[in-house]
């Protein structure tokens, strides 16, 4: 579109902002008469019954997760949150189509193959990943039951939210600083989540999501040395979702109508692809943290690097800046909706 060329790319020439929109591909017409009803009959019944069901599961997350704050032990809190938090995330995906998660571990190296190996990933890791739909978390959640974050542009430094901030923050314009009284270093609370086990630490360094068609510029989290824990491990992951009608991706719009959306599909795909722990950056070999003789790495630009070849996809020189001016204008020429900024 014309009217938000400003947020295309100048290098790659992709609007990474706006919906994906299917491809009209010519359907036969036995296609097409499943294709309407699915559209205006099965379809909105079902989205209403899964729903409801997910209202449901939600109500029993909270219901559960207050149960879980009268644990006192840190271990055992953890572990009941796992079972009762992330089961419950995994039977919301379910419901909504994605009855089954295509997940491996790539190798970037020439002659190793891909694999359905599992890494456990501890309390104080930092998973590093793109970000292109609130269903990122809820998968998340299901897999991990991490600690989420929000980041400063400016100063890099974090602030915890909670799972169902982080499901509601795609719909939000994201914030340009974060309030200093609520800001730490992301390092402090790697130490934190790994002396209270609070799960692995989600960093999304693009701050925005996308449409999932190219990455922005990452913010540059590793540079600072209060961000830094050498005794945590970095983890770099992709995700994708496949789509030949309504995407499961959300870059802008009324959450609730995509939810309603995707809940009409039949089923629905998630791609995941985790690096080769043996082939992600290390903190420890920072500048700020590399040993004497060694040669440092630049862990951003290692990550980055990193993410790229995973995602296979290329990175703009747009930011999350961008995004949040992208969504003033859009919103602006929108009738009768108002985003929560």
């Amino acid at each position: 579109m014309e009217k938000f060329s400003k947020w295309r790319d100048s290098g790659t020439g992709i609007q990474p902002f706006l919906q994906p929109v299917p491809a009209r591909t010519q359907q036969s017409a036995a296609a097409s008469v499943f294709g309407v009803i699915k559209t205006y009959a099965v379809g909105p019944v079902a989205s209403v019954v899964r729903l409801v069901a997910l209202a449901a599961i939600a109500a029993l997350d909270v219901v559960t997760s207050a149960l879980g704050a009268l644990f006192v032990v840190p271990k055992v809190r953890r572990g009941y949150s796992r079972l009762t938090r992330s089961a419950l995330a995994r039977l919301a995906l379910f419901i909504m189509g994605f009855h089954t998660i295509d997940r491996k571990t790539v190798s970037l190296r020439k002659g190793r193959r891909s694999t359905t190996t599992t890494h456990r990933v501890e309390s104080g890791d930092v998973i590093v990943t793109n970000h292109t739909s609130y269903i990122d978390i809820l998968w998340l959640v299901a897999r991990y039951n991490p600690v989420f974050v929000e980041l400063d542009n400016a100063s890099t430094r974090v602030r915890p939210v909670s799972m169902w901030t982080a499901l509601r923050a795609p719909a939000r314009a994201t914030p340009a600083l974060l309030p200093a009284s609520e800001a730490q270093d992301l390092g402090s609370l790697l130490r934190d989540a790994r002396v209270k086990h609070l799960g692995p630490v989600v960093v999304f360094p693009e701050n925005a999501t996308t449409n999932g068609r190219a990455l922005l510029q990452l913010l540059p989290v590793f540079e600072d040395m209060a961000n830094l824990d050498e005794k945590a491990r970095v983890y770099v992951m992709a995700l994708k979702y496949p789509a030949q009608a309504f995407s499961p991706v959300y870059s802008l719009g009324n959450q609730f109508v995509h939810l309603f959306g995707v809940c009409m599909q039949v089923y629905n795909s998630l791609v995941v692809r985790m690096l080769d722990p043996e082939e992600c950056p290390r903190m420890k070999d920072a500048p700020a943290l590399c040993d004497e003789g060694k040669e440092p790495v630049d862990v951003d630009d290692a990550v980055a690097d990193r993410l790229m070849q995973l995602s296979r996809l290329r990175m703009t020189k747009l930011t999350a800046m961008d995004k949040r001016d992208f969504l003033a204008f859009y919103h602006k020429r929108a009738k009768g909706y108002r985003p929560t900024i």
